[in-house]
């Protein structure tokens, strides 16, 4: 199978070339500054400064031409405790979106693949998962700009030849750590006490494994929907348990103590903080049984096996760097 990748040389970008490398498949990566791209042995390599120039895109129709998936992962990314105008994140995931599956339409590429967020849904789900049904709704200009995408992206599906899949998964982590990933490792390596053993939450995150096979299963899926499928791994988890697994995996045990939940709101509002304190206590849940129904699809790896590969890349790269 021929596939595309935008974004090729992201997080999510570089295991999930290696993936489709593994399988078979014949890959091009789309992505700004080929200098970046360390994947290149293994699949032809197209750089494109801008997908929200509208010349640059039509000037790949030529390359898209022939591919049978194209998986758009290329975006502006959401950035922990970093502003950013609306504008910005419109400009790159929704106007680049747009004409990148019109330039891909135009090509004759059978599916186009929408990695768009969680976020597009919202931050919190309360007592039952995030549905269709029920989206809160985004909170900040990168989960706006993912569902203005998702609209956009239906709306122009509805009357093309090319198929849509559009993809929400939660928080990603692997190896290497970005983010809040990379939070969690330090705080644990560096033994920092953290006052979390009581809280009692339920979140879903998803293994960068479990993500690109989800990719790889929505590439070929025969009965999937144009409506926005949630994926996560297999069980929900809580902040505790987050840090206590990763304690375990990392050979350095997380050390937590008890502080009511009242007091940890208080000292978010004193240290302007409040959002970090929500995302470390409330539920965020969401329900993948339609994915996994359509998509005859089931997470490869659970939460532990993740963290584990995760510790087993650091013990690698350790060992390189001696």
């Amino acid at each position: 199978m021929k596939v595309g990748v935008t974004g090729a040389n992201g997080f999510v970008g570089a295991h999930l070339i290696k993936k489709l490398d593994e399988a078979g498949h014949n890959i091009t990566a789309l992505v700004r500054n080929k200098g970046t791209v360390l994947t290149s042995t293994v699949c032809t390599v197209v750089e494109i400064p801008s997908l929200n120039d509208r010349v640059n895109v039509e000037n790949l129709i030529p390359t898209l031409a022939g591919l049978d998936v194209l998986i758009h992962l290329a975006a502006h990314v959401h950035q922990m405790n970093a502003g950013g105008e609306d504008r910005s994140f419109h400009d790159v995931n929704v106007i680049g979106s747009q004409r990148l599956f019109e330039a891909a339409n135009t090509a004759g590429v059978k599916r186009f693949i929408f990695l768009s967020s969680v976020k597009a849904a919202g931050e919190r789900s309360g007592d039952a998962p995030l549905t269709l049904q029920n989206n809160p709704g985004p909170e900040d200009a990168y989960g706006r700009s993912k569902r203005d995408a998702e609209q956009v992206l239906r709306t122009m599906a509805s009357d093309a030849g090319c198929d849509l899949v559009i993809l929400r998964p939660c928080f990603v982590y692997g190896w290497p750590p970005i983010g809040n990933f990379k939070s969690v490792i330090n705080a644990v390596k560096k033994g920092v006490p953290l006052p979390l053993s009581s809280i009692r939450n339920r979140r879903h995150m998803i293994f960068v494994g479990n993500l690109t096979d989800a990719l790889c299963h929505a590439s070929v899926a025969d009965n999937l929907q144009p409506t926005p499928y949630f994926i996560a791994d297999n069980h929900p988890i809580s902040t505790p348990e987050l840090f206590r697994f990763t304690g375990v995996a990392f050979i350095s045990p997380a050390r937590l103590f008890p502080m009511p939940l009242w007091m940890l709101r208080v000292a978010g509002l004193l240290t302007g903080r409040s959002s970090a304190i929500a995302r470390l206590t409330e539920n965020l849940e969401v329900d993948t049984a339609p994915f996994r129904r359509d998509a005859s699809w089931f997470p490869p790896y659970n939460m532990s096996e993740g963290l584990s590969l995760s510790a087993n890349m650091d013990n690698s790269s350790t060992e390189d760097r001696k």
